[in-house]
């Protein structure tokens, strides 16, 4: 049974959601603000989080960044829920390293689509995961089946050296290091331009080749710094189209 970890200062929304996931099969965790949540999260190590943007003490904001950056399962799918319609706040959430932003009062059958469809992408991720724990392995996969910001992170978490190429609407290259991305090319793109090109392509195929190689060095900023802001940017323009 997947587990999830709700975290609302509401106690209303706590119950309503968790009957809607309760009836559909799942284990309901619950937390009132950031703080509990990351302790709770800790403590159970949720298959998924669902958190509430605007929380006294510690936010929801916040509280992501907690779970990406002070955890031990910083890939969790995470929803947010807000009842404010605001762009900015939405950014500021995708950037934070959220999966999903939904107004409240959220639908049910939408609550619902989005969680399994979270859930299904994280057991791809896992699957990807297992099969790559021996260095000699590589992996190759689809862009419709798995982001290429999963990708990207998994080799960073598992500290991964090799190349990663990718054909989308252009053929591009990511070289790793130890997790950390050293150099990048997209097209005519170099460096971190590239990766904020390559990064929101949904169509195309990826495939990572373990092992080291000799680059001249073009990515300066940490692997998960560049990729925050590689989906900040696509982010705002989902956003402004």
């Amino acid at each position: 049974m997947k587990k999830i970890l709700i975290v609302d200062d509401n106690k209303h929304v706590l119950k309503l959601l968790r009957i809607s996931l309760e009836k559909a099969g799942y284990e309901v965790y619950e937390a009132t603000n950031g703080d509990e949540g990351l302790k709770k999260a800790q403590e159970v190590l949720p298959d998924l989080i669902i958190s509430d943007v605007m929380m006294p003490t510690t936010d929801g904001i916040e509280f992501c960044w907690m779970i990406r950056e002070n955890s031990p399962i910083p890939m969790v799918p995470f929803i947010f829920l807000t009842s404010l319609e605001d762009q900015e706040m939405e950014i500021r959430g995708f950037r934070a390293g959220a999966d999903e932003y939904l107004i409240k009062p959220v639908d049910r059958a939408v609550l619902l689509e989005k969680v399994e469809t979270l859930l299904e992408r994280a057991n791809r991720v896992k699957t990807i995961d297992s099969g790559t724990s021996e260095q000699v392995s590589g992996f190759e996969g689809n862009l419709a089946d798995l982001t290429l910001a999963e990708v990207i992170q998994l080799l960073n978490l598992n500290q991964r050296s090799g190349v990663l190429t990718v054909e989308a609407e252009e053929e591009g290259e990511i070289v790793f290091s130890n997790g950390q991305m050293i150099y990048g090319k997209y097209g005519d793109l170099t460096g971190e331009e590239a990766i904020y090109k390559v990064v929101p392509q949904k169509q195309g195929s990826f495939r990572f080749e373990p092992g080291e190689k000799e680059v001249e060095r073009n990515i300066h900023g940490s692997t998960m710094n560049v990729l925050i802001e590689a989906c900040r940017l696509a982010d705002e323009g989902n956003i402004s189209e």
